[in-house]
């Protein structure tokens, strides 16, 4: 596997309520840098760059024992303030690899081993662990990744994974934020599926019992491709 670039971890833009995005295991979801206001609409005469847009990048996860707003700062300017921004931005590596790659997730809180120990009968081994994510909505609208990529199961789990950009301004905490995550529910009565049910996850005891009783997990594998080079953003 070779380093091509490293960079940080952008998701969407929300531009007039319409998203656009990357994958983030696709290497444009890879900034080399960190922008804010990195957009502009353009017509047939003109371009312009706006406030009333957003730009959305995965944060660094929580760390266990703190909330989300015991952890992230508040509502900060990149422009005075960019180093204290940077801290709270995930990082992510561009590699080319003659592997492919690939998730597997067991839909349920249990480590997916059964389709492992199916899947390594032809050629495939486990790269590493994590849990399943599927979407992330920002100031109302999101984006969200195939359950077969890699970027589908991330290493941590955090109530809260984005940071919004608003012309210089970069925010974590937002009751519009929503990070949407594969459950599992085999264990609720059919009338239980149907109903609301809210799971604390601010303090570390919480989140822990919900990480270990609902979230589902999930393995992201790789096999040879028979030297057929892969590109991909590991983040």
């Amino acid at each position: 596997m070779t380093e091509l670039w490293r960079g940080y971890s952008f998701m969407f833009i929300d531009a007039f309520d319409f998203a656009a995005g990357q994958s983030l295991s696709e290497p444009g979801s890879c900034w080399k840098d960190f922008y804010v206001n990195n957009m502009m609409m353009c017509t047939d005469d003109s371009c312009t760059n706006s406030n009333s847009r957003y730009s959305f990048w995965l944060a660094t996860a929580v760390p266990e024992g703190q909330t989300p707003t015991d952890y992230y700062p508040e509502s900060t300017s990149a422009l005075t303030d960019r180093e204290t921004v940077l801290n709270y931005i995930s990082r992510c590596t561009v590699c080319i690899s003659d592997y492919k790659i690939m998730a597997l997730h067991s839909f349920s809180k249990d480590k997916p081993d059964n389709k492992l120990q199916a899947a390594s009968r032809y050629g495939w081994a486990k790269l590493y662990e994590g849990y399943s994510f599927a979407y992330q909505v920002g100031s109302g609208v999101g984006w969200g990744t195939q359950l077969s990529r890699h970027s589908s199961c991330l290493k941590h789990f955090s109530p809260i994974m984005v940071a919004q950009t608003n012309g210089a301004e970069v925010r974590w905490i937002s009751p519009n934020f929503h990070a949407t995550w594969v459950l599992d529910y085999s264990d609720l009565s059919e009338d239980d599926m149907w109903e609301s049910t809210d799971y604390d996850v601010t303090s570390g005891a919480d989140r822990q019992a919900f990480i270990q009783n609902r979230l589902g997990k999930c393995y992201v594998i790789k096999r040879n491709a028979n030297d057929r080079f892969r590109y991909y953003s590991d983040n």
